[in-house]
């Protein structure tokens, strides 16, 4: 058998409501000796509780380690996870135990497991104390233990109830809980048993309604032995509410009448039906293969069960009062065992099978720790840098706010925001670094309405969840290589729901080869640097995003591209060096080369009157944009080794994030799918490329045809097709939303009651037609039904203008420059009326002071702010992104820009199609307005829609209430 043929049947999908718990013995038997300390904390976890933890699972793993440990060099640490192990010593093994080994717990397994030696008896009656023995009281009840003991009453892992078991306090009524009570069955007087054994069917059947099919075996195979005939056919009547071969398996035990087990091994097996299989797998399994797939399933136990924790503390009144004084009936057993080791003890030693987790309103974080690759549950130091080299893991999990996290200052997840969904939703975390290797893809994480998120075996996206709570696991392990040289180096963390980047960390890992003696910070740490909305509700209304990328600069100042397509794939990261770096320039070079020609006069506009071009300078422009696209695109898709899923019928949305405050901008519309070739030397592009037909039947076939999102003539493409749908910008809606100010959801909806209200900043420039300027407006302001346009011509009135608490378009008709004309460190500014300039320094300045009450600002109803460029003084990418952050940290609703100034004719055309769509009856979102306008140039030849980024959400809309809806604007 193969090591994947065994994965499969150690998968939690194979064993249904099968928890990896009851594996623990069956591990305890194949997995290599280094895990089995590991193994043993996983155990001890249990031990402590039977509601619903079953301690016969280690009771049983103490049992076969004894039988592996007699002569392993680990015996000392493995008592020390697991104290019931010494209670299985050999004599030899527990005298060889060391005897500073005095925790009390120890000592009473030690004293049960040589209670039959000559030497303990002769020593319990002379009074002696052997040497690690507690002082006093403590050790005058370990001789009682050992006088109440007797011979066949094997060491219990549960330290309390094996008291009240030898005192006689088990056998009264009301002493103990249910499942203590079934727990104990063998060991109670027979004729006490007939009441008890009902309780045992009672919580199997409960165990069956909470879908606890294991649970409800093993309880049923510890009361078999005492069922009479009318009992067995009431177990019969219970198994067919189970599902699976449990039904099968809990009939089956209806119908024997077997003593009890002749070891806890053997009834742990009894109640597993699939150990009997696996046993045979694995034997036919390689050993190193079979070790590994071992340790990755204890690790996985161990995250889920507390395994990181060890054995409870040990408060020193530990000890539950066993003297032989009565007990009042009705006194449960908790009385009898000591304090509580605390609140944070009490909440984290028990198993629940509720999965509600804490409390509703509890806020939620992303919580990051480097871990050891087989040891998720020691977390690497973040004073000492990581090893050159080495393999680690990267643990992820949503929780509670972790004060070790890497990640400081995080954001909370706000509880009141998410949706009503059944259960929860689906996340996924993924993570890529320049030199950092991440060896998994992206992993999914479940984010219930309320508690810790978890990683489980269900499909990701599907729910309701089928699997156990037993089956969950609190974080997911990104497995990693730290690079070979030492330094520091940036891991990347991503956080996504339905391909749209939630949230974004930077990981500051430094690499060396020695530790850092004592230093004053930390080496490992990290910050949240992008989050595209604070709000679950708004991205789960959203339809899912087919390619999310994030973009932001290196330390060395370089850009870096993060890519992910689709659920399945991990992050990929490009450094956009070369080609790359330089895509923007040669994007706006030729679309202006496509606009601007020289002519006697200087350069003029090379579209018509009606911003039109004839179909042989139209094919030339296309040629030159798709030749330009497909090299970017094929430079990038070598670089991430998968191609872009979409759907050919369907409309997609591409998501291009931004981390706040960076700089650098990529032509994304122009890249281009298709595949060409090279034209022969001297050949021009134009005449080397097929049209697609859909070019000359252009108005036919796209714009009455309602603008489909694939061309028509689609299948009869081919090598050297040029066809304006091989464009992504004309083909899918391309968003680049903004990081969200903190406190401000990303906008999906401007909403508006009778009418909408415009601000605008307008040019007074008299080398323009101010005449076409006013009609201009005029038609938008008609298209939009703005009811109360403030155009204005001067900074101060602008200013003022914008103070208006609710708003739902601010536009730009205006001029740009990359610096002011006043101060040059003032940096790009837009000039309005006459050189009258607003920088991005105005616009925060404004924000501070003149609107206010800030917190109330633009809360309601926030604009869309349009920068349209009406001459060819062009402010650079970098400078229209730096107006994108200013107003997005005012919390408009987005912003759209151009990349490249347009002639006063071509902007203008541009807006009102832009502004048509939008205001549409249908209710045109944002990145389908954009693409229609696009389309709708390209009907006249004209490329220049391509010059338009939405810096928004592409789902964002203008939303009208009806008249008399309680809804407030």
């Amino acid at each position: 058998m193969t090591a994947h043929d065994l994965g499969e049947l150690l998968n939690p999908s194979r064993r249904p409501q099968a928890p990896p718990p009851t594996l623990l013995p069956w591990l305890a038997r194949w997995a290599d000796p280094a895990d089995l300390p590991s193994l043993a904390r996983a155990a001890a976890a249990l031990a402590d509780t039977v509601d619903p933890g079953w301690p016969p699972i280690a009771d049983a793993v103490a049992e076969i380690l004894a039988k592996r440990a007699d002569a392993c060099a680990q015996l000392a640490t493995l008592v020390e996870a697991l104290p019931p192990l010494a209670g299985h010593l050999s004599p030899e093994a527990a005298a060889a135990l060391n005897p500073s080994d005095d925790r009390p717990e120890i000592l009473v397994y030690r004293a049960m497991a040589a209670r039959q030696s000559p030497h303990a008896a002769a020593a319990a009656a002379a009074g002696d104390s052997p040497p690690g023995a507690p002082a006093d009281d403590a050790w005058e009840q370990l001789r009682a233990l050992a006088r109440f003991a007797p011979a066949d009453v094997p060491p219990l892992a549960n330290v309390p109830l094996l008291a009240a078991l030898l005192t006689g306090r088990a056998e009264q009524h009301g002493t103990l809980e249910d499942s203590e009570t079934v727990y104990l069955l063998p060991y109670l007087d027979p004729r006490t048993l007939r009441g008890r054994v009902e309780l045992a069917l009672d919580l199997v059947e409960e165990a069956l309604d909470s879908e606890a099919e294991w649970y409800a075996a093993a309880l049923a195979v510890r009361a078999v032995p005492y069922l009479d005939a009318r009992q067995r056919d009431r177990l019969r009547d219970i198994a067919d509410g189970a599902v699976g071969p449990w039904q099968g398996h809990l009939r089956a035990l209806a119908a024997t009448a077997r003593l009890p087990w002749p070891s806890v091994r053997a009834e742990l097996a009894a109640a597993h039906p699939g150990l009997a299989e696996l046993d045979r797998a694995a034997e036919a399994t390689e050993s190193a293969s079979l070790r590994l797939l071992c340790r990755q399933v204890i690790a996985g136990i161990g995250a889920r069960y507390g395994a990181s924790r060890g054995w409870r503390a040990s408060p020193g009144d530990w000890w539950p009062d066993i003297r032989p004084v009565q007990t009042t009936a009705g006194s449960g057993l908790g009385a009898d065992r000591g304090p509580s080791p605390g609140p944070q003890a009490a909440s984290t030693g028990l198993i629940t099978m509720s999965s509600a987790g804490a409390p509703a309103g509890q806020p939620r974080y992303v919580n990051t720790h480097i871990v050891y690759r087989n040891d998720p549950f020691t977390f690497v130091d973040r004073y000492q840098p990581l090893l050159a080299d080495t393999c680690y893991a990267l643990r992820v999990g949503i929780g509670e706010w972790a004060a070790d996290s890497l990640i400081d200052h995080p954001q909370a997840v706000p509880e009141e925001l998410l949706p009503q969904t059944l259960e929860g939703h689906w996340l996924e975390v993924a993570a890529a670094g320049d030199d950092i290797e991440v060896d998994q893809a992206a992993a999914a994480l479940f984010l219930p309405h309320q508690g810790e998120a978890w990683a489980c075996s269900c499909p990701p996206g599907v729910q309701p969840h089928r699997c156990h709570p037993f089956d969950r696991t609190p974080y997911i392990l990104l497995p990693l290589r730290s690079p070979s040289t030492p330094g520091r180096r940036r891991l990347r963390v991503t956080v996504h729901y339905q391909g749209h980047l939630l949230q974004a960390f930077q990981l500051s890992i430094v690499t060396g080869t020695e530790p850092v003696a004592a230093p004053y910070d930390p080496v490992l740490y990290g910050w949240t640097d992008y989050t595209a909305t604070e709000a679950l509700t708004d991205l789960d209304a959203q339809a899912p995003r087919t390619l999310s990328v994030l973009t932001d600069a290196a330390d060395d100042g370089t850009c870096r591209i993060y890519w992910k397509a689709g659920p399945e794939s991990g992050l990929k990261v490009v450094a956009a060096e070369a080609q790359l770096g330089r895509a923007m320039g040669l994007f706006r070079q030729r679309l202006r080369s496509a606009h601007i020609v020289k002519g006697q006069g200087g350069e003029m506009n090379a579209y018509g009157g009606d911003n039109s071009k004839d179909r042989r300078r139209y094919l030339s422009d296309l040629a030159r944009l798709a030749t330009l696209g497909r090299t970017l695109r094929n430079s990038l898709r070598a670089m991430v080794g998968q191609e872009l899923p979409v759907a050919d019928d369907q409309p997609s949305t591409i998501q291009i994030a931004r981390v706040r405050n960076s700089t650098y901008v990529f032509p994304w519309p122009v890249l281009y799918d298709l595949h060409l070739n090279d034209p022969p030397f001297g050949v021009e592009d134009s005449d080397w490329y097929q049209p697609c037909p859909v070019i000359d039947h252009w108005q036919r076939d796209v714009i009455e045809a309602g603008y489909p999102h694939a061309c028509p003539y689609g299948s009869g493409h081919r090598v050297d097709t040029l066809c304006p749908y091989g464009f992504w910008g004309f083909r899918h809606a391309i968003e680049v939303p903004p990081s969200a100010r903190p406190g401000i959801p990303m906008r999906r909806e401007i909403p508006y009651r009778d009418a909408a209200r415009m601000v605008v900043g307008q040019t007074l420039d008299d080398q323009l037609d101010l005449g076409a300027i006013s009609a201009h407006l005029t038609r938008i302001e008609r298209d939009l039904q703005v009811q109360a346009a403030a155009r204005q011509t001067s900074t101060a009135g602008f200013g003022a203008a914008l103070a208006a608490p609710e708003l739902q378009f601010v536009y730009f008709f205006c001029h740009g420059l990359r610096e002011s004309q006043r101060d040059p460190c003032i940096g790009p500014v837009v000039e309005i009326g006459v050189h009258d300039e607003i920088s991005t320094h105005q616009i925060a300045t404004w924000d501070a002071t003149l609107w206010t009450p800030r917190q109330e600002h633009w809360r309601s109803a926030a604009p869309l702010v349009v920068i349209n460029g009406c001459r060819t003084v062009e402010i650079s990418p970098e400078a229209l992104v730096s107006f994108v952050d200013a107003f997005t940290h005012a919390s408009s609703a987005g912003v759209i820009g151009t990349e490249v100034m347009l002639h006063q004719k071509v902007a203008a055309e541009a807006a009102e199609r832009f502004f048509g769509h939008f205001a549409d009856p249908e209710g045109l979102d944002a990145g389908e307005a954009i693409r229609r306008m696009r389309l709708d140039l390209l009907g006249k030849g004209n490329v220049m829609g391509l010059a338009y980024t939405p810096y928004c959400s592409a789902e964002l809309r203008l939303l009208r209430i009806p008249p008399g809806s309680e809804r407030g604007a």
